[in-house]
């Protein structure tokens, strides 16, 4: 009897030792796809860095799970990477999950790009692989993917060197799975970003910020939720702050419609008040992050031509609708043209700030250039 369990157990380890989690496949992928959720991955790389790094650069990998049976608690783990001569800590090594948003289809008209779907049934919709994660753990569904992207901010002070380690994944009812991680960090030094000469400029929206925190606008609790967010921009290479001088310069299109950072009040006198608070406490914000080369303030030119401010007179917020170079439009920028420009001054913004626009005809601009000229 003790023979044939011993016999047992052996095949069975033998069997356990050919075909390894047969369920669950765990491959280095390319960076340069976006993994379906449906599709099993194909093993593209044998490793997750194809080309060397510099001292100082960030380089990435993606590493794609998929399994046939549902996973549970799935949590992702990197190792230091160790050379014969030194090491990259693994705090310097992130690890993060994909994850898998709903989107709709282009406009296949290639007219309509950023307009409303009006009509939901000519517009399909799809997962797709986009945002990166901060969960610290996820459940995977059977006969589905799960991408896993790597981040490795190689320290400028680096030994060059060839540096291995392990990318680990693990969960309550499956056996952990790791991949070799070899990269290779030559004796080259890339400059900070803030010495980037290249002039990265995404658009920043402080207002989803606060919905997606649950914070009041613009309080301590809201900037400091945005300080990650906003490092990684600074990170990048960000160069511009993108500030807004009026409500809804996009006609609201965007999920959280970004608000006006300066408060116009017109006195019962009739005369005007500017508020730069919240201008002033953004600008500052994102200049102490090291965004600090240039402003662009949205817009003289908004998409709908309302301008909206708070009339002591009446103690309402009045809306006007005004065409550039029109009386009332001269009249509405005019005043708050002048006094801006003496507010840069005062705070030393002045040479880097510009009045962005957005797609807006030729002559509404010319318009807009002869009043800010005047």
């Amino acid at each position: 009897m003790k023979k044939i369990i011993v016999l047992c157990s052996l095949f069975l380890f033998i069997a356990l030792a050919m075909y390894p989690q047969k369920q669950i496949r765990f491959v280095w992928g390319s960076t340069d796809l976006r993994y379906s959720k449906e599709n099993v991955p194909e093993a593209l790389q044998q490793n997750a860095f194809s080309f060397p790094a510099w001292k100082g650069e960030r380089v990435y990998a993606q590493a794609v799970l998929w399994t046939k049976e549902d996973l549970s608690d799935i949590r992702i783990a990197v190792s230091e990477l160790k050379s014969n001569r030194s090491s990259i800590s693994a705090d310097a090594v992130r690890a993060q999950f994909v994850r898998y948003v709903m989107a709709d289809g282009l406009d296949k008209t290639k007219e309509n790009q950023c307009g409303p779907r009006t009509n939901k049934a000519e517009w399909d919709s799809l997962l797709v692989a986009d945002a990166l994660d901060i969960a610290e753990y996820m459940d995977v569904k059977a006969c589905s993917a799960q991408p896993v992207w790597i981040t490795v901010s190689v320290p400028s002070d680096a030994i060059a060197g060839k540096y291995k380690g392990k990318l680990t994944v693990s969960g309550k009812n499956f056996q952990s799975i790791s991949l070799s991680i070899e990269l290779e960090v030559i004796n080259r030094v890339l400059p900070s970003p803030k010495d980037w000469h290249f002039h990265l400029d995404l658009w920043q929206n402080p207002y989803s910020v606060a919905r997606y925190h649950q914070v009041p606008l613009w309080s301590d609790m809201h900037f400091e939720a945005m300080r990650p967010v906003m490092k990684i921009l600074a990170d990048a290479g960000q160069k511009a702050v993108t500030a807004t001088i009026m409500d809804r310069p996009w006609n609201g299109q965007t999920e959280d419609a970004f608000g006006p950072m300066v408060t116009k009040i017109k006195r019962a006198d009739g005369s005007w008040l500017y508020d730069y608070t919240v201008f002033d406490k953004w600008v500052e914000f994102m200049q102490e992050l090291g965004i600090d080369r240039q402003i662009n303030c949205y817009s003289l030119i908004p998409w709908a031509l309302e301008f909206d401010y708070f009339d002591q007179a009446s103690n309402r917020i009045v809306s006007v609708k005004a065409e550039p170079g029109s009386d009332a439009y001269r009249m509405y920028w005019g005043n708050f043209i002048a006094d801006f420009a003496k507010h840069l001054k005062e705070k030393g913004w002045f040479e880097k700030t510009t009045i962005a626009m957005d797609e807006r005809p030729l002559e509404q601009m010319l318009n807009a250039l002869k009043l800010i000229r005047y």
